[in-house]
């Protein structure tokens, strides 16, 4: 008699553990955004950042949390 046909409850068990993982694989997609264009932030992301302070002086890098939803800009020229 074969294993699985002595044990079938634990047989039965690893198939329903497996099965969402394996469901749980999905393709993703990959879009190639131009350089210079803006982006939007899918997820809060943590960056090094710089900023201007009151005088209009550059100061940084500081590292801050930018929330989903805000937008990045290129540089302006």
């Amino acid at each position: 008699m074969s294993n699985t046909a002595m044990h079938p409850n634990l047989s039965r068990m690893i198939w329903l553990l497996a099965l969402p993982i394996c469901l749980g694989c999905q393709m993703t997609k990959v879009v190639l955004v131009p350089s210079g264009d803006p982006i939007m932030l899918a997820e809060p992301t943590r960056a090094s950042v710089y900023a201007f302070d009151r005088d209009g002086k550059l100061v940084g890098p500081s590292t801050v949390k930018i929330p989903a939803g805000w937008y990045a800009l290129p540089k302006a020229k």
